[in-house]
């Protein structure tokens, strides 16, 4: 089982290897952006203590500055599983070598969990930002924020271990679906969306699924 996930991790974190040298000299410069520089923010709001210092620890790092990362956590609707509801996590990171005019390349780490049954995957994902009503010339009297809106195509295939409630081996898995990316904070934006996929060979658990979505992304 471990080993199925090692695998599986190890194709991740390979192309993680490609990219790290591109974020090493990302996160080089370590001075704040002009909005944090010389500022406490949750002192500003009146927060204090551990959480207040955690912060601190963070501003002052390089988290801040890294790009070509997003966290997308979601809930899980499976209606041909055993358990019908569920939840994860996926971790993704662009590599910038692989990434161009015609989309991008990434590496993600995933964790599910439905009912008493649990997965670890390594992921590959590819994406490409689109703009569909820019082009759409009746749309042309409507505000630049509608007609400009990007919507994110993007397909995932992984392989993972049921760590819990599921089969011996390694699972596989698949899912295409879209996002909408909006909003901004701490130089990223936000993304909402569905996936439409499959887990296989993960026991009762196994079956097409769905996703529902909200991430947080940085040099996307």
């Amino acid at each position: 089982m471990l080993g199925s996930f090692s695998l599986a991790a190890a194709l991740s974190l390979s192309l993680l290897t490609i990219g790290s040298s591109v974020t090493r000299a990302q996160t080089t410069n370590t001075t704040p952006p002009a909005s944090f520089a010389g500022t406490n923010v949750l002192a500003d709001l009146g927060v204090s203590g551990a959480l207040g210092n955690l912060w601190n620890a963070i501003d002052q790092s390089d988290i801040l500055q890294a790009t070509n990362w997003a966290v997308a956590p979601y809930a899980t609707y499976a209606p041909s599983a055993a358990d019908k509801i569920g939840g994860g996590v996926l971790a993704i990171y662009n590599v910038p070598q692989l990434t161009g005019n015609l989309g991008a390349i990434g590496a993600a780490l995933g964790a599910d969990w439905l009912g008493d049954w649990s997965l670890v995957s390594g992921n590959i994902t590819i994406q490409s930002d689109t703009h569909p009503l820019a082009h759409i010339s009746w749309l042309a009297g409507l505000p630049s924020y509608i007609t400009n809106i990007t919507v994110t195509p993007f397909a995932l295939v992984g392989v993972g271990t049921p760590m819990s409630g599921g089969a011996a081996g390694a699972a596989t898995i698949w899912d295409t679906g879209a996002q909408i990316k909006f909003g901004h904070w701490l130089g990223g934006n936000f993304g909402t969306g569905v996936t439409w996929g499959e887990w296989m060979n993960a026991g009762k658990e196994s079956g097409h699924r769905y996703h529902f979505f909200l991430s947080y992304q940085k040099g996307f």
